[in-house]
């Protein structure tokens, strides 16, 4: 029985005991809603909270196409100094970026607008406990860390039930560069979803000429089935081709799930503390799978990793990793053959337009924790104009 700190007790009976009422007087109306500024996290917190007593009121079926659920801000922001500066500390941007932002860095900012997106009324599902399967990012071009971005987010309709009962969800996070102070307009925003469409690199996000698509991220959700079948007996894996090939290990620690929620605003019980990722069925947090993600960028950047824009980062979520941890990354270059070697070896075969595919692999090297590539430039342009 893991210990519970008396604060964290009080704390989680609280919200729990206020979260309904305050949901219910202020939680926000129909399927767009526009801020003018980041949701606060003790407010993404309470309606978290408050999604628990109406589990019973949410579909357990995918239900049939509609109208997409967005959130947007009205205007740009500049990134948080100090969290971007956490962020690349966490995510082992020891090295630091040269002034860019990371591939992974606008979906920290983003996300949560992301979560806010899956927790208004409109969303038909309850998002407690739910898993990420995957995610692809899209950079047009390089992001300096002065820059100021417009962001949006929309809930794709096009929910797809799996197999086993779960529900998968598209969620598409954008960044617009602007210029100057203009806000986005009502009018706009209502039409955000079929601009972003048709935006391609440039255009879109209600601003004309003066917004410019740079970054797109989709990231899919599952959306655990309280009538899910019984998972088949895991097959014993064979150890992947790129074990031979591991860079330097990356231990993670247990509050690591906690420090990344902390900035990307997921509060996700999975991930804060054995006490609520038992309630999932795990025996202790499990890390995020953005966060790994990142990781595993910053493990190709440290090893050399020459960016060329337009391009892009996929990854593919294995199996979850409960805290603490200790993972590997290995990488297969995209025309010399094998190239992953300890940090900083091998550097220069590592270039995004040729192409890297990458692996997280477990501390024994036997199983993928997440497998990705960074495709080759002509495949990323092709990324960048894919809408969902």
């Amino acid at each position: 029985m893991p210990h519970i700190s008396l604060p964290l007790v009080a704390l989680l009976a609280g919200l729990f005991l206020t979260a309904p009422l305050a949901f219910l007087l202020l939680r926000p109306r129909g399927r767009t809603l526009v801020l003018s500024s980041w949701p606060h996290p003790i407010w993404l917190y309470i309606q978290a909270f408050a999604a628990v007593t109406k589990m019973s009121n949410k579909r357990k079926e995918a239900p049939a196409c509609g109208k997409p659920v967005q959130v947007m801000l009205d205007h740009g922001v500049h990134f948080s100094p100090g969290r971007l500066r956490r962020y690349l500390a966490l995510a082992g941007f020891s090295g630091g970026t040269a002034g860019d932002v990371p591939l992974m860095y606008p979906l920290v900012e983003g996300f949560r607008l992301f979560m806010q997106a899956l927790l208004l009324p409109a969303f038909p599902f309850n998002v407690l406990g739910s898993v990420l399967a995957g995610t692809r990012v899209v950079a047009l071009r390089r992001i300096g860390v002065d820059e100021k971005l417009l962001y949006s987010c929309r809930v794709d309709p096009a929910f797809r039930t799996t197999a086993k009962g779960h529900t998968e969800v598209d969620v598409v996070v954008e960044a617009h560069s602007v210029r100057g102070d203009k806000k986005r307009s009502p009018q706009a925003a209502g039409t955000e979803g079929a601009e972003a469409s048709g935006a391609g690199v440039g255009g879109g996000a209600g601003g004309g000429s003066e917004a410019q698509l740079v970054w797109r991220s989709v990231t899919t959700v599952i959306i655990l089935s309280p009538r899910r079948k019984g998972a088949k007996r895991e097959q014993q894996q064979q150890p992947p081709e790129a074990a031979t090939a591991t860079s330097a290990s990356g231990k993670l620690g247990p509050d690591a799930g906690r420090r990344y929620g902390l900035l990307n605003g997921d509060l996700n019980p999975i991930h804060l503390h054995p006490a609520t990722s038992a309630l999932f069925g795990f025996k202790r947090p499990i890390a995020h799978a953005l966060f790994l993600t990142g990781r595993a960028e910053a493990s190709l950047r440290k090893a050399g990793l020459e960016l060329h824009y337009p391009c892009a980062l996929t990854a593919e979520f294995k199996r979850p990793t409960l805290l603490p941890a200790t993972l590997h990354c290995a990488w297969l270059g995209g025309a010399s053959g094998l190239t992953a070697a300890a940090s900083g070896l091998g550097a220069a075969e590592l270039d995004s337009r040729e192409g890297v595919r990458f692996v997280a692999l477990s501390s024994d090297l036997s199983k993928e924790v997440l497998v990705g590539r960074a495709p080759p430039i002509a495949a990323a342009t092709s990324l960048a104009t894919i809408t969902t």
